[in-house]
């Protein structure tokens, strides 16, 4: 057994041991009866009565009266019913209890989460969707982005990798920059971090700030939505309580990409088609594996909390140990935190501290990456007859074919590591020195830093057959954010009305630096990348380094005021002035407003009667945003040192301009969203059925885009600036419904669906101008080197560009290509010619299908039986398209590798085989639909009964399932693929890591 097998084994054996040592209580039994009413005395039919801790339980009949035994005096009796507070009674002495529940205004009362502050739900007037940690996804969770997939509708939360570590890519509302940055902002108790800074279990709320009227007071950083995370804390007056919380998977490919193994080969050899690229070896190799494997990951999770009358405590600590399914891949994590809170003078003065570390240990199978995409495609198209090593022990290569390498040797012969380690510092000082006036100081402090070793053994073969005779390569950078805000808020409430006024100031600093070395033909694979002087690269000048460091600072004013009317009508108004370093000397400073009004028609008088109707709301919002770039120095001039020259008597190095970095532009600013947002919340039959939806447009000038121009006078042929404009608009809808709401049984089904279209506006102005008013963008790698997509006006992004094939014909006298089986090509005048390499020009092409979904579902079904919970997630996209790059290049029979089984399939329906004259090329034959729905987990969970139990108050056994099924028709690994590329969305990469199917035990205890 493998080391990661016996420690599944023994988790299971400890597991089977504490479950049959939990203890059996005999107890008496005792009748007890009542009635249930609500405050106006009305009965409540089907209210639920338990006995606490227990499935021991009743519903209230017609009249709201039960009857129900329980086991002693005392006991405590829970009663519950949708839309009424929940509450608790001991049973004492008594036998008859006659309770009344109060109406649940909790959904309107709840607290939630904006920019800078807390604010009522019923009196939210902006796009804010809120999940609760007991709404999170189960299972296997990489980052806090996997806890909400599926659960906020217009958030788009893809990975499409089973690399175990890969993040999360997330978007909201859509594509509104060509050169900025696509993701939210995300802030973890205030201070700016990414999705897997904060262990997933400690993470106690995470809020998304959908519309520019929400997020438009973070400024230049808000354009694409605000992701607020917050971690647990202590509770005042509560007992310390300890979590424990422990599960273990085990992740398979959820598909193989279907290549031809030793069988399919002899088979096609015996039924007569030509197989060039292969003689039969005589043996059976499966590559693919051998350099894969089932991977297991377990993850420990600890949390100690409580709170005495004045402070609080909450300490965390997380330790996930993750394999890869591809051998030496893995993902080894440990995380701590702690959230402290002191109260003094009776509240006037609070204290507040978070502290985060981790440590991350990345196998690195590439140079700098974790993931070589060379070794997977190497494993795919290798011969399958082959065999991995000769008869002298060494592995089998063959250099006389280019980029063609033994997979195995590639994992053997390589030792790669990544190291990240982060430290979160934050702190708060609240100073309450007159009733509703708040003043707080928020510091905090981000700091990253990486370390990547790579080393490749002496007996390396590189793709072209040649050695470095071993290479070694070392990595390091480090960031820093430091963060400084100050808020004053001052909150009144008099009759009828409420009203609250901040201001605020912040300040941000971020600074970046890296250093990278890189040597080669080193005397021994000892020093492995750890004594890169050794290598002889630096004699010979094949040896490389560099290093750099880049800063920015932002600095922002802002202001907020909020009104309430009898809580029926709310509005909230807000500014923000912001400068940064890194704009033009004419554009440092910008303003961002924002204005929005609700309206709360269930609290009129004439809804008093519409007794079904516990909430409805009308929104309406309006807020202008920035997106600013990633670069520090656009808008200056950048010079390089150039090669040495002779000069009087001296060899000197002079300066010449940096090519990359373009021509100065003192006008250079942020890209500026304006965006419209109208919603409506609503809430009926005691809230069984809620929900919102969101409509909104949102339109996005003065996109940054690099234009060529003359030189001179400008010093080079490219300048960065702000021309462009584009536009997103859609809806969004949230529906929660509970169809069933029993003593025993309960179903909750929780629906989103996100609508987005997207089109470009402009590119060009009376200065900067594209010609054409077109872009042509992305390429498929070689040999194929062609064009995928266009960016044009008038038109959305990620749009494919290519020729469109529409059937496979054999032709005559091709002139140059001879006579065979071609591409039959319809040019955008609707005429059909057969495919020649002239062809393929800007002329011929057209518009092929888009790349990103326009329609986004999550669907989530809770059943609850008793003791046992059943939650099913579906997630799903829908209407659009996906360019299948492994049917471009494997799924033709004349390529010199293995192909596809498809390879030898009719094509358009007919059984041929294309010409060897056209190899492989990029038509319209291999987009595909990607439209899916998936079955993204399955969860089972047990509850134990801990009412008796001294030492255990809650003992919770899951089993659950990751990526379990696809309903589809792409013919591709899998649909949901890897959104990182802006203008390039919808290409299913040949070499990605191939997405994984996962199986979880889990156990939660609470002490």
């Amino acid at each position: 057994m493998t080391h990661s097998q016996i420690n599944l084994a023994r988790y299971l054996s400890h597991l089977r041991l504490l479950i049959l040592l939990l203890p059996f209580i005999g107890f008496s039994q005792k009748q007890i009866s009542g009635t249930v009413v609500d405050n106006q005395g009305m009965p409540i039919i089907g209210a639920t009565v338990v006995e606490k801790g227990t499935s021991n339980g009743t519903t209230t009949d017609f009249d709201g009266n039960f009857d129900l035994e329980i086991a002693q005096d005392n006991s405590i009796v829970k009663i519950s019913y949708v839309g009424f507070i929940t509450k608790e009674v001991a049973a004492g002495s008594s036998s008859v209890l006659n309770i009344t529940l109060e109406t649940d205004t909790q959904s309107l009362e709840e607290v939630v989460v904006i920019g800078y502050g807390t604010q009522k739900r019923e009196e939210v007037t902006t796009a804010i969707a809120t999940v609760k940690s007991e709404d999170f996804n189960p299972g296997l969770v990489q980052d806090a982005g996997d806890l909400i997939k599926g659960k906020v509708a217009g958030l788009s939360i893809s990975n499409g990798s089973g690399d175990p570590s890969a993040t999360s890519n997330v978007s909201l509302r859509g594509v509104s920059t060509l050169q900025g940055n696509t993701q939210p902002l995300i802030l973890i108790n205030g201070l700016p971090g990414s999705l897997n800074s904060v262990a997933p279990n400690d993470i106690e709320s995470i809020d998304v700030l959908k519309d520019a009227s929400a997020s438009a007071i973070y400024g230049t950083r808000g354009a694409n939505g605000v992701i607020l995370i917050t971690t647990k804390s202590g509770k005042v007056n509560t007992k310390p309580t300890l979590s424990y919380s422990h599960y273990v998977s085990s992740s398979q490919f959820v598909r193989k990409a279907d290549f031809l193994d030793a069988g399919d080969v002899r088979r096609l050899r015996a039924d007569g088609i030509d197989l060039p690229q292969y003689n039969d070896l005589g043996y059976e190799t499966d590559w693919l594996d051998e350099i894969t494997r089932t991977a297991v990951t377990q993850n420990h999770n600890l949390t100690f909390s409580g709170g005495g009358d004045y402070s609080t405590y909450s300490v965390n600590a997380n330790y996930m140990d993750q394999q890869g399914v591809f051998k030496k891949s893995f993902n080894e994590e440990f995380r701590i935190g702690a959230d402290l809170t002191h109260s003094m003078y009776d509240g006037v003065l609070k204290f507040t501290a978070s502290f985060l570390a981790g440590s991350q240990d990345i196998g690195a199978l590439g140079d700098g990456a974790s993931f070589d995409s060379r070794i997977y495609r190497q494993a795919l198209i290798r011969n399958p007859t082959d065999r991995i090593y000769n008869d002298e022990g060494d592995y089998v290569q063959d250099g006389t074919v280019l980029q063609y390498v033994n997979p195995v040797s590639m994992i053997d012969l390589t030792d790669g590591d990544i190291q990240n380690d982060w430290v979160r510092l934050n702190g708060n000082i609240t100073l309450e020195p007159v009733k509703g006036w708040v003043n707080n100081l928020f510091v905090g402090s981000n700091r990253n830093t990486n370390l990547r070793g790579f080393y490749e053994a002496k007996e390396y073969l590189g793709y072209n057959g040649d050695s470095r005779n071993g290479f070694a390569s070392r990595y390091t950078s480090k960031s820093k954010t430091d963060l400084l805000e100050f808020t004053s808020k001052y909150s009144k409430t008099y009759d009828d009305h409420s009203f609250s006024v901040l201001g605020g100031y912040s300040y941000q600093y971020n600074v970046n630096e890296n250093f990278y070395a890189t040597n080669r033909d080193f005397p021994t694979n000892a020093f492995g990348y750890n004594n890169l002087g050794q290598g002889q690269g630096l004699q010979n000048g094949l040896a490389s380094m560099g290093s750099g460091k880049d800063d920015n600072t932002l600095i922002g004013f802002f202001g907020r005021v909020s009104y309430s009317y009898k809580s029926r009508y709310n509005l909230l108004a807000s500014i923000r002035r912001e400068g940064s370093s890194k704009f033009g000397t004419n554009n440092k400073w910008g303003n961002f407003p924002a204005v929005s009004i609700g309206w709360n028609i269930s609290r009129e008088e004439f809804m008093e009667n519409a007794d079904f109707v516990n909430n409805l709301k009308l929104r309406a919002g309006y807020g202008e945003t920035g997106i600013i770039p990633d670069a520090s120095y656009l808008s200056q001039s950048l010079f390089s040192y150039s090669s040495r020259a002779y000069l009087n008597g001296e060899w000197i190095r002079g300066l010449t301009p940096d090519l990359q970095g373009g021509n100065p532009n003192p006008d250079l600013r942020w890209e500026v969203s304006r965006e419209f947002n109208f919603g409506l919340d609503f809430g009926f039959f005691n809230n069984r059925i809620n929900g919102s939806l969101d409509v909104y447009h949102k339109r996005t000038k003065d996109l940054l885009f690099d234009y060529s121009v003359p030189t001179p006078p400008n010093l080079v042929g490219v300048t960065k600036a702000n021309v462009g404009e584009m536009q997103n608009q859609g809806f969004e809808l949230l529906l929660n419904v509970n169809p069933v709401n029993t003593k025993d049984f309960s179903w909750d089904a929780n629906i989103t669906l996100s609508h987005n279209k997207n089109k470009l506006v402009s590119l060009s102005n009376d200065l900067y101008q594209i010609e054409g008013n077109y872009i042509n963008y992305g390429t498929l790698s070689e040999p194929v080197s062609q064009i995928t997509h266009r960016i044009e006006v008038g038109q959305p992004v990620s749009q494919f560009w290519g020729l469109k094939s529409v059937d496979v014909d054999f032709y005559e006298a091709r002139d140059a290509f001879g006579e065979g089986n071609y591409w039959t090509i319809e040019l955008p005048d609707g005429s059909r010619v057969p495919w020649d390499n002239a062809l393929d020009t800007d002329e011929n092409r057209q518009f092929l299908g888009n790349g990103i979904p326009a329609y986004n579902i999550g669907i989530t079904n809770t059943f609850k039986y008793k003791s046992f919970d059943l939650s099913f997630v579906f997630t799903g996209a829908l209407d659009f398209q996906i360019l299948n790059a492994q049917r471009v290049f494997y799924e033709y029979p004349h390529i010199p590798y293995n192909v596809l089984n498809s390879a030898f399939d009719p094509v358009y329906g007919k059984d041929v085989t294309l010409s060897n004259q056209i190899g492989q090329k990029f038509v319209s034959y291999y987009i595909e639909d990607g439209d899916y729905l998936k079955l993204n987990n399955v969860t089972l969970g047990y509850n134990f009964n801990t009412t008796n139990w001294d030492i255990i108050d809650a003992l919770r056994l899951y089993v659950s399932g990751n990526n379990l099924a696809i309903i589809t028709g792409y013919s591709g690994i899998d649909p949901e693929i890897n959104r990182g590329s802006v203008l390039t969305q919808g290409t299913d990469d040949r070499d990605k890591y191939p997405s994984t199917r996962t199986f979880t035990l889990g156990l939660n205890v609470n002490f």
